[in-house]
């Protein structure tokens, strides 16, 4: 396996269309863990129910993305996009994918001699899968009938930083740095900064690069018409995961709760339940300190 290989910092091209030759060669390499989950299923491959693959899928942004961009290939053809895991892995064959799948090169070999980067990578995976579990939970607790679409716009909310982190990891840790050394400057002028153009413009190639449903990219990257609740939840989504990995201001947070709570229109004690967050800090504090003294959308 080839490992991960920077140019000088000094050379990277300052237009986005020459970084989606960079980010979006080849088949994305994913997570060791989701190969050896689906390594685990090769003796009963064919009796395994789909929904067991689907959880390994959704479990890892990059493989998620490769099933997409697969179905991205087929979509044109067909008269409705597909916006699920499960109905993706229906069409392509589960069977043909997973075997497809124990193909894929790996971040943890690309990245082996890069432990900072690697660390990066497993750190913004965790993020997207966290922030696909919540908006899973919220759209079904308002009964969403966009809830699979929101879980693929959430896990690949960030799949451009992703594949920054595997494809240029010098680069990024770069950056990284950078935005240690100046917290109060906002992220989107320190990539421009660094990277000499505006992020959400790269972002957009790449998404369209991907060939996403048109549904999905639309959360992502909503015009104010396409505006809507669900891709409010999914931008929710990807903020309040971020902010549970970096924030230490619980305040914040607890705010945080108390918006979400006010736009499924359920108490807050109620979202921290289905959350599981009771017996975190997190939860017991915005229990004990609602908004103005009341609980939130009681």
């Amino acid at each position: 396996m080839a490992e991960a290989s920077d140019e000088s910092v000094t050379a990277w091209p300052k237009v986005p269309d020459a970084w989606i030759n960079i980010l979006a060669r080849g088949s994305p390499p994913v997570l060791k863990r989701s190969l050896d989950d689906l390594a685990q299923f090769n003796d009963a491959i064919y009796e395994v129910p789909v929904r067991k693959v689907a959880d390994v899928v959704e479990s890892d942004p990059m493989l998620s993305l490769n099933l997409m961009m697969v179905v991205g290939r087929f979509q044109s053809t067909r008269p409705t996009q597909i916006e699920n895991i499960e109905e993706a892995l229906l069409m392509l064959g589960c069977v043909n994918f997973v075997k497809k799948a124990l193909t894929f090169p790996t971040v943890d070999a690309v990245l082996a001699k890069r432990p900072e980067a690697l660390l990066g990578t497993l750190r913004t995976a965790a993020r997207a899968r966290r922030a696909g579990m919540f908006v899973r939970q919220w759209a079904r607790m308002r009964n969403d009938r966009n809830e699979n679409a929101c879980v693929i716009a959430a896990l690949l909310y960030e799949i451009t930083d992703l594949l920054a982190w595997i494809h240029a990891p010098d680069k990024m840790i770069q950056f990284e740095q950078v935005l240690r050394e100046n917290p109060k400057r906002k992220v989107t002028l320190t990539r421009w900064m660094e990277f000499g153009f505006e992020w959400d413009e790269l972002e957009v190639k790449m998404l369209r690069r991907f060939k996403l449903p048109d549904l999905v990219y639309s959360m992502i990257k909503p015009t104010p018409a396409e505006r809507s609740p669900s891709a409010d939840l999914v931008a929710r989504a990807v903020t309040f995961s971020r902010k549970r990995s970096e924030s230490r201001d619980m305040r914040a947070l607890q705010d945080d709760l108390f918006e979400i709570a006010r736009i499924l229109k359920v108490p807050t004690s109620r979202l921290i339940r289905e959350m599981k967050l009771e017996n975190t800090p997190l939860g017991m504090a915005a229990v004990s300190a609602p908004p103005d003294g009341s609980d939130a959308a009681a």
